[in-house]
């Protein structure tokens, strides 16, 4: 898959108020594809939504008959008095009392649906991210992932609303009052079918309109979400220099370029809602004037005018609420193209992997055979590389920086996809590994401290409740921070945050070991682990560690002497070569000529 998350090219948009373009479904841009992506999360709800359906006619229905029983109530029942009064009201009374609570059952039933299928696809759209490659996150900035991972699914959760089916019935009550307008008088159908039309092409080409700029919106949001991260991460650097100046300039640019467009959709949609009042007043008067007209010479009844009148406010009522629940649904849908970049098609629900897989312990070296990587896919930082990292031993990685130490621990992580070769644990294809059992066996410790808002348990077992307190402060023990922890506010029990908790940095690097203890892995992998340690903090730390790497193939990234007492083999890499490997006797020194 492509790593890096493309916006959408725009093209150049002529807004044509009676243009016919639009109506050749030319910019539609496969809504119906975008429809079909969804179905996997509609289908689940496929009865209720039938149920919905049902009251949604109902109500529909009823909202569209109500005026022709009424023009039948004035000339049968008040005129002529051919049928009982209380008879017809009494109907006319459970019809509307039936669509009423038809209509509030439908909307509750259908927004009820609508949240649960935006809350999984939330979580489905989360849990993506969390299978995608350290490059992805290479490519692409914070605000970026965000605004499709919030923006647009919160976009995208007004399509299940109540606000698709209110506009098919919108449409709905248009087309069968013009029906029904009909056979209570033909000349006046005609006259609201011609104004129709062309007020029918106008709201298409503004809604299309805004469905253009809609994702040009969302674009430069986008960036100015991207642009607002940078700004947060780097305050200090911006305070202190000349060109934060700058930056905030272009800050000001993409707040220009996006008032621009709000400012373009806002007078698209004021020209069409002026104009809509404007047609729909002069149609009133027209029919109005009709139906005098024709009653003062007998071609229509008193109830069928006063019929004729409520058509016409059925027909033109819901007119702008179509053009906006319209451009509503279709922003939706266009947010689908964008959410396709993240997540191709809906999970399947038994893709994980059996646990009875996941438990069983991969044996042997772990071999690196023939790999290519490289950031770009122009240079490569390994090309044909081969290393053997022996099973229970540890092994450290030295050389200069930029040599590719990281790159290495990241690859054998699956942080990043190989370009070549192939990395394998005894017999085993590392590739093939599931996430679960990649994550069961594996343990990485780094330089820096992640910490969650949460407690200190927590962050300790990430949230693997079959881990237990005793075996939590058993793994402390190992590591030397069990008074340390008991001794805090609250224990294990403390809400923590990497600035304000109460540990020097030794101890928070020991934290991270005990986090990777608990899972207690076969492959322990140290990315500069001790890099922000002074010597004696760091001999204290390699004091504590040195036993627990018995049994344990371990991979540990070096820049001091000191570090390398713990291996026993020593791989020395330059340029993403390996220079020189020589083996050694665990606790033995290691001086500057031999790496060199």
């Amino acid at each position: 898959m492509d790593l890096e998350l493309k916006d959408h090219e725009e093209k150049r948009f002529y807004f044509r108020p009676f243009g016919l373009k639009s109506l050749k479904g030319q910019e539609w841009e496969g809504a119906s594809k975008d429809v079909k992506w969804l179905l996997p999360w509609i289908k689940p709800y496929t009865r209720q939504g039938l149920v919905a359906l049902v009251l949604f006619i109902i109500a529909t229905t009823i909202a569209v008959a109500v005026p022709r029983i009424v023009a039948f109530i004035v000339d049968e029942v008040l005129i002529s008095k051919n049928y009982p009064f209380t008879h017809m009201a009494g109907i006319l009374g459970v019809l509307v009392v039936l669509k009423i609570l038809s209509d509030i059952t439908f909307k509750w039933k259908i927004t009820k649906i609508g949240q649960s299928i935006t809350k999984e696809l939330r979580e489905d759209v989360f849990n993506q991210l969390g299978r995608f490659p350290l490059a992805f996150f290479d490519k692409n900035s914070s605000g970026r992932v965000i605004s499709r991972c919030v923006n647009d699914v919160t976009n995208l959760s007004t399509f299940f609303t109540a606000n698709f089916f209110s506009l098919v019935s919108d449409i709905a009550v248009i087309s069968g009052s013009v029906i029904f307008l009909f056979t209570l008088s033909f000349k006046a159908g005609l006259l609201v079918l011609i104004a129709l039309i062309p007020m029918v092409i106008f709201m298409l080409n503004v809604s299309m309109a805004q469905v253009v700029w809609g994702r040009e919106q969302r674009n430069i949001l986008s960036r100015l979400s991207s642009h607002t991260a940078d700004s947060m991460n780097n305050l200090a650097v911006l305070h202190s220099q000349t060109f934060s100046g700058k930056w905030a300039r272009r800050h000001e640019g993409l707040q220009t370029l996006f008032s621009n467009t709000v400012f373009r959709n806002i007078l698209v949609w004021g020209s069409f809602s002026s104009t809509h009042v404007l047609v729909m007043g002069l149609t009133y008067a027209m029919v109005i004037i009709l139906g005098a007209h024709q009653l003062k010479t007998g071609d229509i009844t008193l109830g069928k005018m006063i019929g004729s009148f409520t058509y016409v406010g059925l027909i033109f009522g819901p007119f702008l609420d179509i053009s906006e629940k319209l451009n509503v649904l279709l922003n939706a849908l266009g947010s689908v193209q964008r959410l396709k970049t993240i997540l191709a098609a809906k999970p399947e629900a038994n893709e994980s992997v059996p646990d009875s897989q996941d438990q069983n312990m991969p044996k042997g070296p772990i071999t690196f055979k023939n790999i290519s990587f490289g950031y770009r896919s122009d240079t490569h930082l390994f090309k044909d590389f081969d290393l053997e990292l022996p099973e229970g031993e540890v092994t450290a990685l030295v050389g200069r920086t930029g040599s590719g130490k990281t790159t290495l621990a990241h690859l054998l992580l699956g942080l990043y996809p190989l370009s070549g070769g192939e990395i394998q644990w005894g017999e085993e294809n590392l590739k093939s590994f599931s996430p679960q059992r990649r994550a069961r066996w594996i343990s990485h410790v780094s330089q820096d401290l992640f910490l969650f808002t949460d407690t200190l348990r927590e962050n300790l077992r990430l949230w693997r409740e079959e881990i237990s307190d005793e075996q939590i402060f058993e793994r402390l023990k190992l590591v030397g921070l069990m008074d340390k922890v008991q001794s805090l506010p609250g224990g294990l029990d403390m809400i923590v945050r990497t600035e304000t908790l109460p540990l020097s940095q030794g101890e928070k690097q020991l934290l991270l070991l005990c986090r990777a203890l608990l899972q207690d892995p076969r492959l322990l992998v140290f990315d500069e682990a001790t890099a922000s340690l002074d010597q004696l903090s760091e001999e204290e730390w390699l004091g504590h560690v040195s036993k627990l790497f018995k049994g344990r193939t371990t991979l540990f990234i070096a820049h001091r002497l000191e570090t390398l007492k713990l291996a026993s083999l020593v791989v020395v890499l330059e340029n993403g070569k390996i220079k020189k490997t020589f083996k050694k006797p665990v606790g033995g020194p290691v001086t500057e000529e031999e790496i060199h």
